[in-house]
């Protein structure tokens, strides 16, 4: 799992005193001494094995070879070795005084550790020395231990004045952190003590959010409070599994569970996480046109849970550390712009996001091994997810409350409102009837307006500005309802196409105003050369049609074209004893007879216009 960690030190921890530690050379041997703790972390040399397993006689071969190597940094971080598939071969000489006496505990602080192996002689491991083999890991089931403790922990029986030799072979998926402690039976007793106390006060605290958030789920029936719940959940599942909690309580006969348990939880969580963030942010995202990524992030989790499950454990580790990275850094970013727009509860949500950033950044950087173990760093993610969760729930809180509060406002505002309405009614009861009757005329003149100012727009939506004419949208509409009418009382209608000759020049000699009294001339003329039930319309410049309905006679229809001939091609009037003259050419089909389609028609009507106009001399209009 990407976020194990060296020991579940809490932050009560930190606060303890600092413990002598033993560091030194690789060839010198490390003398037991009498503090009741001692760090054995610096004083290893190690071997990084990758390929086939290596025994303990292979490793005894390549000491022998010179194939074990100091460790560098200090005691703390030196057996810190990342996310690595190679198995790390420690070694260390011990040596007791004459005067030793009590018991000693060997302890690996990393719960999350696939393997442990520890070999053990005395004299130095002289040829022929009988080796002791103690096994732990989370690969086997907790009865299985040497010692039950969450930790793994081997109870080494040291005999006074021996020198003993120890090799240590760890191996896991996820994250291989080694810190090695050798303790007095009585001083680990202690310090389980502090540690299973902060233990219980960080799961008391993930109890009492979830429990409290579960209530307010089903008091104000919102999910976002049931996604709390589940990320809480999943969450302290993946620090259980961090902790060695979920082999010793939860599964101790299932250890693929409890392998499973760090990354599973933490990886479920990050599916929960992003949810409940998509979810309290509402349309922020949208806004920043970053709807996709909380979706995106969610299917990265799920996925991660899903490799884990079938096998790929160590790409998953791998990726669960930079894609919670990438989550709690955009979480924070969305948080911000929230923050920004007033969102309520955002300033607690944006040090929620910032207090699991920094232990996220703290956390990976240490499973990487870029950082050194120490009670900071190897407790950051617990440090960071104790505050977020309780920031998060102050950000639910503070939600809740910013409603409440408006909730609040809008019916004081709207008792406010009722009670000067009463106060009103009761000052003007003797003018009420006239009030009444104002407001109703009031009433009457805004919806007569309304209606003025909707049949206007309905007007000016279908009607041509310029010429008053029916537009090319609304003659778009009027032309199939008329053939539906010409099919209902099975009659004929005729379509007109009118295009105006030598209308350019007009406008390029004389401007614009002057083609454009030409034109609301021509759709005089055009209007006053047809029935009332026929329909002329403008498409557009000097383009116009005529609609003739109830006309399905060809010579009746010729009879149209020569009058709306003629008619446009008297002299139009201009200031001044001014005139122009401009011509049209009409042409025209016939639905149902030439045409069962507006299309069709249209096309065939335009086509005879075309035709007669290149079939004739048109005259200059000036």
């Amino acid at each position: 799992m990407g976020w194990r960690r060296a020991g579940f030190g809490m932050l009560l921890l930190a606060l303890v005193a600092t413990l002598p530690a033993v560091a030194g050379a690789s060839a010198t041997p490390v003398a037991v001494g009498d503090q009741p703790r001692q760090s054995l972390s610096g004083a290893f040399t190690v071997h990084r094995h990758a390929g086939e397993p290596l025994g303990l006689e292979g490793a005894r071969a390549v000491h022998g070879e010179g194939g074990f190597h100091p460790l560098e940094g200090d005691d703390a971080g030196a057996t810190n070795f990342g996310l690595t598939r190679d198995a790390i071969w420690l070694r260390l000489e011990l040596t007791t005084p004459e005067d030793f006496a009590g018991r000693r505990l060997l302890e690996v602080a990393h719960a999350s550790l696939d393997r442990v192996d520890l070999y053990l002689a005395r004299d130095l491991a002289p040829a022929g020395g009988e080796w002791r083999h103690y096994r732990s890991g989370d690969h086997l089931p907790f009865s299985q231990r040497t010692l039950p403790h969450r930790h793994h922990l081997f109870d080494l029986d040291l005999e006074p004045d021996t020198a003993y030799t120890l090799y240590l072979r760890v191996a896991s998926e996820g994250t291989l952190t080694v810190p090695v402690t050798l303790w007095e039976a009585e001083a680990l007793w202690q310090h389980d003590q502090l540690a299973y106390t902060a233990l219980g006060l960080y799961y008391g605290l993930l109890v009492a959010l979830l429990v409290y958030n579960l209530f307010l789920y089903l008091s104000l029936r919102d999910p976002l409070y049931l996604v709390y719940v589940a990320f809480i959940g999943t969450l302290a599942v993946g620090q259980a599994g961090l902790a060695g909690l979920t082999g010793q309580f939860l599964w101790p006969d299932h250890p693929w569970l409890t392998h499973l348990s760090p990354t599973g939880g933490v990886s479920l969580a990050g599916v929960f996480g992003a949810l409940f963030v998509q979810r309290f942010l509402g349309d922020t995202p949208a806004r920043l046109h970053l709807g996709w990524f909380m979706p995106a992030v969610i299917v990265g989790y799920a996925a991660t849970f899903l490799g884990a499950v079938a096998g790929y454990y160590h790409l998953a580790a791998m990726v669960v550390n930079g894609l919670s990275l990438v989550f709690a850094v955009g979480a924070l970013a969305l948080g911000a712009a929230a923050l920004y727009q007033r969102q309520p509860g955002a300033r607690f949500f944006v040090l929620a996001w910032v207090a699991l950033l920094a232990g996220v950044i703290v956390i990976a950087l240490h499973n990487l091994g870029l950082l050194a173990s120490n009670v900071v760093t190897a407790n950051a993610l617990l440090i960071g997810s104790a505050l977020e969760m309780l920031l998060l729930s102050l950000a639910l809180a503070d939600r809740i409350n910013t409603l409440q509060r408006a909730r609040d406002e809008a019916q004081e505002h709207a008792l406010r409102l009722r009670q000067e309405m009463v106060e009103a009614l009761q000052e003007s009861e003797r003018t009420l009837e006239s009030r009444v009757a104002d407001r109703t005329r009031d009433l009457e003149r805004v919806n007569q307006d309304l209606r003025e100012s909707q049949a206007q727009l309905e007007y000016q939506a279908g009607h041509d500005p310029l010429t008053g004419l029916v537009n090319r949208k609304l003659f778009a509409e009027l032309l199939p309802r008329a053939m539906a009418r010409a099919d209902r009382h099975d009659r004929g209608l005729a379509l007109l196409v009118a295009d105006l000759d030598h209308f350019k020049p007009v406008n390029d000699r004389l401007g614009h105003a002057v083609g454009d009294a030409v034109l609301v001339e021509v759709a005089r003329r055009l209007g006053a050369s047809v029935r009332e039930m026929d329909t002329v319309a403008r498409l557009g410049g000097d383009e116009f049609v005529v609609l003739l309905e109830e006309a399905g006679e060809v010579e009746a229809i010729e009879g149209v074209v020569a009058k709306l001939t003629a008619e446009v091609a008297r002299p139009v009037p201009l200031g001044e004893g001014g005139q122009v003259r401009v011509g049209v050419s009409v042409g025209w089909a016939r639905y149902p007879a030439d045409a069962v389609d507006a299309e069709t028609l249209f096309n065939l009507a335009d086509r005879g216009m075309y035709h007669r106009k290149s079939g004739r001399a048109i005259p200059d209009p000036l």
